[in-house]
């Protein structure tokens, strides 16, 4: 039988490290608020939506880095826990109330 400690859980989720983005041009950060952020949840993006005096295609670059290095690792570990947490066994009770 499988027992989580939430106190312990707790603790150890406000100890874990921030997570801090790196540090990001006026450009990228708009393609990222602008077009990924957006993108990432399901909403559409039409080019006429976007400044495009507000970035370069280095900005485009520069996001497709932060991608790579980020968000891609962290994707990975999320995968990883939710894994995890799915290969748990259900356990059978009885309901307290009907």
């Amino acid at each position: 039988m499988l027992k989580i400690n939430i106190t312990q859980l707790t603790a150890a989720v406000q100890e874990a490290p921030s997570f801090d983005f790196p540090a990001m041009n006026e450009g990228t950060s708009y393609l990222f608020r602008n077009l990924f952020c957006r993108l990432a949840s399901d909403e559409k993006v039409r080019l006429s939506d976007l400044d495009l005096n507000t970035f370069s295609i280095e900005d485009v670059g520069s996001l497709g880095d932060l991608y790579n290095n980020v968000f891609e690792q962290s994707n990975y570990q999320v995968n990883s826990i939710a894994n995890a947490l799915q290969r748990i066994a259900p356990i059978c009770k009885a309901a307290a109330y009907v």
